[in-house]
């Protein structure tokens, strides 16, 4: 068979494959960044496989290694994802293309018998490219937020990984008895379809558990939120006593200045009214944001840090209503929080400070939480080495609105920086 009317399918089997990619990959480019690898790719897999066709035989066999090999670097390369994750999703794909490669052949060959192999050739190719856009519209849809929250463990996308691995393989074995003609087209057909069921049906039940998963961690964000709450209604209601005392404590405040008048005493008298001033404003409810949400965390983590003799400060500059789900805000800010107080406590030093700064710019929210640190505290790849469940909250969250996680530590001062795409 000549390899040159082929050419076309092989552009648009090339650019099925960038498409999918960009819709399974958490980007880790822009898109002109991401559009210059896309096109070398594309060149690179289009002259692999025209190689391959021309030379034929074993020289077949090595090409198609070698575009996989080709497609796994280049979704390596764009993909901001975990090395593990990267594994799993390439695997899959890759799986994926392949059963739906050689089950769409046989069923052209089987059912449109009367038409020519370069027509037979291009259905099987269109038909298989509408398939898999299909399938990487329903994962950006439904699977990725779900395999977001197994972020925090690269041992689960290992196993992940084996699973989708073992169903390529078994497959790959069905496909070599496809070439060796050692089972009618019938039964290769059938063949194809129970491995694609049993797939569909294990990928099924792995993603039923690790959405039960995520919804447990947001049933306990929940919870966590009921007790901001609560400690924010603790703080209101120590106000409020506060102020009925010095409401009821008034008149006697009157009537000392009254007597201070009396003498002439100007001094005591502003001495006296500074000191009621300070008493006032200690009593008063501090407000740091218009965003119920963020006022009560920060009000929350205001109190604890206070009782730990930790210096809170607070700039915050966001607007009473936000494109962002209460439950994400406080996954996001008050294990930020959380982990900044731990950090002060844990580092020993004498002075322990945390400085909160967030606002909004244009269509991001931007977060960045200072606090003093322990000298023995260590960064890899951007992020606390060793991260804890916390600290994959906050990336699973940033991840789930395209933006971004960075720490990094100067001068005895850990900061961490979240930018959210609203």
């Amino acid at each position: 068979m000549s390899g040159l009317y082929q050419l076309p399918g092989v552009f648009l089997t090339a650019l099925c494959h960038v498409i999918v990619i960009y819709y399974v990959a958490e980007h880790r480019y822009f898109r002109k960044k991401f559009l210059l690898y896309s096109c070398i790719f594309i060149l690179g897999f289009v002259s692999i496989c025209s190689f391959g066709l021309a030379a034929g035989g074993m020289t077949a066999l090595f090409a198609y290694m070698g575009i996989a090999v080709e497609l796994f670097l280049y979704s390596c390369i764009v993909s901001k994802d975990g090395f593990s994750k990267k594994c799993f999703l390439f695997i899959t794909y890759f799986c994926l293309f392949t059963i739906l490669d050689n089950m769409l052949k046989l069923t052209v060959r089987l059912s449109l018998s009367q038409i020519s192999e370069e027509a037979g050739y291009y259905v099987a190719i269109v038909l298989r490219s509408m398939v898999l856009l299909l399938a990487a519209v329903l994962y950006k849809k439904y699977a990725a937020v779900i395999l977001r929250s197994l972020t925090d463990s690269g041992k689960r996308w290992w196993n992940l990984a084996l699973i989708a691995l073992l169903f390529y393989l078994l497959q790959a074995a069905v496909a070599v008895l496809n070439a060796g003609n050692f089972i009618p087209d019938v039964h290769l057909l059938l063949a194809f379809a129970a491995i694609s069921f049993l797939m569909c049906a294990v990928y099924g039940v792995v993603f039923s558990n690790v959405s039960y998963m995520k919804k447990d961690t947001e049933a306990a964000l929940v919870r966590q939120n009921t007790e901001y709450l609560s400690n924010r209604l603790s703080v209101l209601q120590r106000a409020e006593e506060a102020n009925r005392r010095l409401r009821h404590d008034m008149r006697h405040h009157m009537d000392a200045i009254a007597e201070y008048a009396k003498t002439g005493d100007t001094s005591a008298i502003l001495a006296y009214i500074g000191e009621y001033g300070t008493e006032i404003s200690e009593a008063a409810v501090k407000r740091y944001s218009e965003n119920r949400t963020i006022n009560s965390i920060l009000s929350a983590y205001a109190g604890k840090a206070g009782e730990g003799g930790v210096s809170f400060l607070v700039r915050c500059n966001v607007p009473k209503e936000l494109k962002i789900r209460e439950i994400d805000l406080i996954a996001l800010l008050g294990n930020l929080l959380e982990n900044a107080l731990h950090g002060c406590q844990e580092s020993g030093k004498e002075k322990q400070c945390i400085e909160i700064h967030i606002r909004r710019q244009d269509n991001r929210m931007i977060i960045v939480c200072d606090n003093t640190c322990s000298d023995k505290l260590e960064l890899s790849d951007s992020l606390p080495a060793g991260k804890s469940i916390g600290i994959s909250s906050i990336l699973s969250v940033c991840q789930k609105y395209d933006g971004n996680l960075d720490y990094k530590i100067e001068k005895e001062v850990c900061s961490a920086c979240a930018v959210l795409n609203l």
